[in-house]
């Protein structure tokens, strides 16, 4: 369980913010789980209050924090379109448990307290420091945003491999025992994927079947995990902010990679739009970190976005990309996909030309697909099923 701060300041973001606050939440009610992790005095806890819109909140008595979670809703402009077309109705977002970790000391993923926060995750932020600043405290002794990243995804690999080995040692005694198809499968995979962690590389580089990964998933494996850097830049560099994976050179295959200052947007947070844009521009920032986030998070989770009007809501839903519409089905609700008929589907585009789902159905624009059809990003379905 993760404990949610005092309440939040009343700031311009505020519409981004959980509406219950001072309270205890559990994990998985929202759609996707993102976690902030890194090591010590990177900015961590900066980019978490920045994307989620949160004041500061003071750390418990004991200093024994473990964890912060905030409900992100996710900026949809299409969803915006379609809902303008049905004002009596609530908008419902898409949205995300973004949870902020502590520190974690270098050498110690594999060890920490925290790893469980960390495979419990869909997609995991690592916040790496680039800043400059005498009164912060460096652990390493040096500030090498290439080298922390290199570090940290080493570290990641080492947990799995630690995992894998583990786990064979106990399916080698069990198979000596009984003759088991099911373990001798799992053995024969994590036989074949082991050597990819011994070599430094992550999973995440292998080609898998959607076999081989239904078997993985209940490992969560680290490095089989979207992954992003974020970087958080000195204010000297903040012109970077929009490539900083050329200016820090950066290996390639470091693709998932972003720049934010913040010390610099933290002082801007508060100010009115305009001014707010006059100082982006100034420090050459390509925008907030809030915005450019919340852009690429479905996309860096691997899921697309499809939308459904009911009688009393419109709303964003999120599935992995590449499923079904009778999984998609499923996830609006589980009577949906057991009696799935058919699903009637059009692009946000076509709706908002014709203006309404009856509109669009007479002018024949809606498309009849069935259970295999592959959900598009962007789709408005309308599922036919029986009870």
């Amino acid at each position: 369980m993760y404990i949610i701060n005092k309440k939040p300041a009343d700031i311009n973001w505020a519409w981004m913010l959980h509406p219950n606050y001072n309270m205890i939440i559990e994990s998985g009610q929202t759609e996707m789980n993102i976690t902030i992790f890194g090591y010590p005095q990177t900015g961590k806890t900066g980019f978490f209050l920045l994307v989620s819109g949160s004041a500061p909140a003071a750390e418990a008595a004991d200093g024994r924090r473990e964890a912060s979670l905030r409900t992100v809703h996710v900026p949809d402009p299409r969803l915006e379109r379609i809902a303008a077309l049905h004002p009596d109705k609530k908008k419902i977002t898409a949205s995300f448990d973004l949870v902020d970790l502590a520190g974690i000391s270098y050498g110690e993923v594999k060890n920490s307290h925290l790893l469980s926060h960390l495979r419990k995750s869909d997609g995991l932020v690592h916040v790496v420091r680039a800043f400059r600043n005498e009164r912060v405290p460096n652990q390493h002794g040096r500030i090498s945003p290439a080298e922390d990243i290199q570090y940290m995804e080493e570290e990641l690999v080492l947990a799995d491999l630690l995992s894998i080995e583990n786990r064979l040692e106990r399916l080698a005694r069990d198979l000596k025992k009984i003759k088991n198809p099911e373990f001798e499968k799992e053995h024969g995979l994590l036989q074949r994927i082991k050597p990819c962690l011994e070599s430094g590389q992550s999973l995440r580089s292998l080609s898998l079947s959607p076999d081989e990964e239904k078997t993985l998933r209940s490992f969560a494996f680290l490095s089989l995990k979207p992954l992003l850097h974020v970087i958080n830049l000195d204010e000297t560099e903040a012109a970077q902010a929009g490539d900083p994976a050329a200016y820090f050179s950066l290996p390639p295959g470091k693709a998932n990679v972003l720049g934010f200052c913040g010390a610099i947007e933290s002082e801007i947070a508060g100010l009115e739009p305009e001014e707010m844009a006059s100082f982006l521009k100034e420090y050459g920032l390509p925008g907030l970190i809030r915005d450019r986030f919340a852009e690429l998070v479905i996309p860096f989770l691997g899921l697309v976005t499809f939308y459904t009007i009911g009688n009393d809501e419109v709303r964003a839903w999120t599935v992995c990309r590449g499923s079904p519409a009778g999984r998609a089905a499923g996830e609006v609700h589980t009577d949906m996909e057991k009696g799935f008929i058919r699903a009637e589907v059009m692009s946000w585009q076509t709706l908002v030309q014709h203006g309404s789902l009856k509109s669009a159905r007479e002018a024949g624009a809606m498309r009849l697909e069935g259970r295999d059809y592959v959900i598009q990003d962007g789709d408005v379905v309308y599922f036919r099923f029986s009870k």
